[in-house]
């Protein structure tokens, strides 16, 4: 029963999928706006913080976490 039900929906989707079109496009080649170094440097300084702030709070405050202050 549910085999029949589904080749019966198969039969209707599938026209619908194959007809189906993408729209995108990829550019390749150099970037339409260049970002410069300062920028770069900037971003990834924040980044670099953002990531190594809760490891360096933790080693930092290592000793009253394991409650020898």
């Amino acid at each position: 029963m549910f085999a029949n039900t589904a080749a019966k929906l198969a039969q209707r989707v599938q026209p619908a999928a194959i007809n189906t079109t993408r729209n995108m496009s990829v550019i390749s080649g150099p970037p339409q706006v260049r970002i410069s170094f300062a920028e770069k440097m900037v971003h990834g300084v924040a980044i670099a913080t953002g990531v190594l702030a809760i490891p360096a709070w933790v080693l930092f405050h290592i000793r009253s976490y394991r409650g020898l202050d």
